[in-house]
């Protein structure tokens, strides 16, 4: 089970991504970052920041959601805050406010690109295979990552894991009824 994506923290959350990596990153880079942060995220409270589907893909795990948004820039605001992307980079054309976050989001997304700013977009990448222990390489096309298996890696236990499973269900539920 996942978590519903929220399209405005998303662009919220690769603008603040984006913002202290410089203003300017490889798409890449971004899309690693924004699944660390869900990941530590979802280890440390039980609910995501981005939420949404993660996937085992050739180049490491990532939020299938943040990867459409960078293609079609269909979030909401995004075409405010990020431009089109030009070849392999993303750019930030004006911060956000933020106002879609908590303290702790914005804390959680600093400290994913302070802890990997010294790596290249390729070494993020082999370090992702290594230590996200829900990972498994895929040589074509894409494998879900289930929530469970993101807890499981943090070393939760099955009670914890059944807890956050259960608010997942329920929000999505909810999430189906509003739509």
């Amino acid at each position: 089970m996942n978590f519903p994506v929220n399209d405005r923290k998303a662009t919220d959350a690769v603008a603040r991504l984006l913002e202290k990596s410089g203003g300017q990153a490889d798409y890449l880079r971004v899309i690693k970052l924004a699944y660390l942060a869900d990941r530590d995220s979802i280890i440390r409270r039980g609910v995501p920041i981005f939420g949404g589907h993660y996937y085992s893909m050739r180049l490491g795990p990532t939020v299938g959601e943040v990867m459409d948004f960078v293609c079609q820039r269909n979030a909401a605001g995004w075409t405010e805050h990020i431009a089109p992307r030009k070849g392999h980079k993303l750019t930030l054309t004006s911060p956000s406010t933020y106002e879609s976050l908590s303290q702790v989001e914005l804390d959680i997304l600093d400290g994913v690109v302070e802890e990997h700013a010294s790596r290249s977009t390729n070494d993020l990448v082999k370090w992702s295979h290594k230590y996200c222990a829900e990972y498994e390489y895929v040589f074509w096309g894409r494998k879900d990552i289930k929530v469970e298996s993101i807890l499981r890696a943090g070393g939760k236990t099955a009670d914890t894991i059944h807890r956050v499973v259960k608010e997942a269900e329920e929000l999505a539920e909810l999430d189906a009824a509003l739509a």
